[in-house]
């Protein structure tokens, strides 16, 4: 075999495996790498649960209400409700400690091979005079489990449903798994408030989320409209603001 010959052979075979190289990275691309996709049914079977705030960040304060108190009850029983449920529940923390937002995002990251999606629990104390329940994602395979966790949410607990909101923030923009922010009404309204503070009533506000989860689960996306990728970086603590 003459020397061109080999020499054609040669960048033919290279032509062929960079090819081929290139088409699995757009494979991996395209398919986020694994983990879940809660637009699909069953497409989770793990729920990261972060009771917001803890330790020596109490949260919002209002109407003798301790958001870091609240978030760890309601937390805690929806990770119970969860599990009664058959899925999988890791907890970001189960006693009154303090953990960084990124630690909360690397333990879910740490889950994504487990088909995991994240739902932090928060209460509201900012707005005067607002009130209701909002669910805040920013992933385009979060939409629709934001959709159906708000509106679980909003008729389990009579509280004025706010909607679903696109936000850049440090535990919606930064993991690498669905993921979603929900406020469960507002400490700094009396009407809210007083409903808030009641054990019963922060059952029924974990009853709602996990019905929404639940929800998703078995349905998917469904007839839920999709929203776009926005290609925007990661949530710093160093940023101006988070939008």
């Amino acid at each position: 075999m003459s020397f061109e010959i080999m020499r054609k052979l040669l960048s033919r075979g290279v032509t062929i495996l960079v090819g081929a190289v290139a088409l699995f990275q757009i494979g991996c691309a395209s398919s986020g790498g694994g983990g879940a996709d809660p637009r699909k049914p069953q497409g989770f079977n793990t729920v990261v649960v972060d009771p917001g705030h803890g330790g020596r960040d109490s949260g919002g304060r209002a109407n003798k209400l301790v958001e870091k108190q609240l978030t760890l009850e309601t937390a805690l029983k929806l990770g119970e409700d969860l599990r009664g449920s058959g899925l999988r529940v890791v907890m970001t923390r189960t006693d009154d400690r303090f953990y960084l937002l990124d630690e909360r995002v690397a333990l879910a990251n740490r889950n994504r091979a487990n088909n995991a999606i994240l739902v932090s629990v928060h209460y509201n104390a900012s707005g005067r005079g607002a009130s209701g329940v909002v669910t805040f994602f920013w992933r385009t395979d979060s939409h629709g489990l934001a959709v159906r966790v708000q509106r679980a949410l909003a008729q389990e607990t009579g509280l004025k449903d706010i909607g679903v909101v696109r936000r850049r923030l440090r535990v919606t923009r930064n993991p690498d798994v669905p993921c979603l922010l929900v406020e469960c009404g507002y400490m700094t309204n009396k009407s809210d408030a007083a409903k808030i503070s009641q054990p019963a009533f922060r059952g029924r506000v974990a009853a709602g989320i996990a019905r929404g989860i639940l929800d998703q689960l078995a349905q998917g996306d469904g007839s839920i409209p999709r929203v776009p990728e926005l290609n925007e970086p990661l949530s710093q603590a160093t940023d101006a603001r988070e939008y």
